[in-house]
């Protein structure tokens, strides 16, 4: 998760607990000697066994900041990049940042992962329970590489959610993708599907997968499993918001909210030729498409990241969490296909599309053939004589631009036609969307279906 200043001044009025923790450093000479190295290893190593958190260093246990120097500073990070790599096995990495939150007192920033195996420090191997890490006997850290070894043979969505069960899933979701024989045993049938799996303990639980597209309120287990849309006023973020929504709920009701926000907050305009015509900024089947795209494959295993649909005045951005999976790069995204999320992606090419718009010509909400991201293209140069532009941000968050179609306000004479991939108008030529969209022909589509 990207943590804001604001969001760690909101952590520092918390208490210590499984998942913060707070860490006041001495030093001598410009160095930190305490906590020492075997410390440090054991509280980073608890973090990694349990379910990862965030140490803020240069804290009191009260929450008050102390400060450091920006020598202090360097020493300390220096320190943490030994011990993640030296004296815990095998190694941790963790997230480093160095934050303000009060005024001339900085303080480090440091988040630990998840880990995917167990991992060791000179004390032993330990987890964190409440607000302080404990050392684990014999049968739970075996427990533990069990644990951690089944999880690494599957994808995070087809992963067992802890507190879930059979009756999470609401029958009426789940229902309508089971044949009938599978409706006879469904149990049996949505464990196929990886729609439920067994946890460590054997009990049957809601997968990933299963809470995502079977429950009525995912977010409740997945808090990150959401939509946030914004529509601004102008140009950038300072513009002001016009509308906002948290769109929530099972994958295909959160596409259907996300296509209707953008139709209902496009600008109204029409050409008239005799018969008035609407000219839309842009592409329904488009918008579909890459939101159909975007819950698909984005990384449910990112903490705090939603994905984002933001509407400004020139063009339509959705960013989605996540890197690209596998061997995919900007530049092969057209010709290779990849996800991170099997099972979710096999079930949303059965699931019923049920009227959403955008959606006329399928009968499911994604297409066997993977014609998602040529839609998706082909749609946007038609009206607006613009690709759609692609960028990888920070190897962590996939984003897309849409530009916006140039349009005229219910003007008698307007008439836009589209020719040689440009869009013109009686009494001349114009550039669809604006400048601020990058001039990036070149660019390929986002991954596919």
């Amino acid at each position: 998760m990207t943590y804001s200043e604001e969001d760690v001044r909101r952590l520092l009025k918390r208490a210590e607990d499984s998942e913060l923790a707070f860490k006041e450093i001495m030093f001598r000479d410009g160095q930190p000697v305490e906590p020492d190295r075997s410390s440090w290893a054991d509280e980073i190593a608890a973090f990694a066994n349990t379910d990862g958190g965030v140490i803020l260093c240069g804290v009191a246990d009260d929450g008050r900041v102390q400060g450091m120097s920006r020598q202090e500073m360097d020493g300390l990070v220096k320190l943490l990049d030994g011990v993640c790599h030296d004296e815990i096995t095998p190694p941790v990495s963790v997230h480093v940042r160095r934050l303000e939150p009060e005024k001339n007192r900085a303080i480090l920033f440091v988040e630990v992962p998840q880990g995917f195996t167990t991992h060791d420090s000179p004390g032993g191997s330990f987890c964190r329970r409440g607000s302080s890490k404990r050392r684990m006997n014999n049968d739970e850290a075996m427990r533990l590489v069990q644990q951690r070894g089944q999880a690494r043979s599957l994808s995070f969505d087809e992963r067992p959610v802890q507190n879930t069960g059979f009756g999470t899933l609401s029958e009426a979701l789940w229902k309508p993708l089971l044949s009938a024989e599978g409706a006879a045993s469904p149990k049996a049938a949505l464990r196929k599907l990886s729609l439920l799996a067994p946890d460590e303990n054997s009990i049957m639980r809601a997968t990933v997968a299963g809470l995502l597209l079977c429950s009525e309120h995912p977010e409740e287990w997945l808090p990150n499993a959401s939509i946030t849309a914004t529509r601004y006023r102008g140009e950038d973020r300072a513009s002001g918001q016009v509308d906002a929504q948290e769109i929530t709920g099972p994958l295909d009701q959160q596409v259907s909210a996300a296509v209707k926000f953008v139709v209902r907050n496009m600008p109204a305009a029409a050409r008239k030729t005799p018969a008035r015509v609407d000219l839309p900024q842009y592409s329904t089947r488009a918008v579909f498409e890459a939101h159909v795209n975007a819950v698909a494959h984005r990384d449910y295993s990112m903490r705090g990241s939603r994905i984002r649909l933001s509407m400004f005045a020139n063009r339509l951005e959705i960013q989605s969490p996540g890197s690209l999976p596998n061997s995919l790069t900007i530049k092969n995204l057209g010709s290779q296909a990849a996800t991170r999320n099997e099972a979710l992606i096999s079930m949303l090419r059965r699931m019923p599309v049920s009227g959403i718009p955008g959606s006329e010509d399928r009968l499911h909400l994604m297409d066997q053939r993977g014609d998602g991201v040529p839609i998706i293209q082909r749609e946007t140069i038609q009206l607006c004589g613009q690709p759609p532009v692609y960028e990888l941000i920070d190897d962590a968050e996939l984003l897309l631009v849409l530009p916006a179609a140039g349009q005229e306000q219910d003007s008698p004479h307007t008439a836009i036609t589209e020719r040689g991939g440009s869009a013109k108008r009686a009494g001349g030529t114009f550039s669809p969307g604006s400048s601020a969209i990058p001039d990036n022909t070149s660019t390929p589509p986002a991954p596919g279906e």
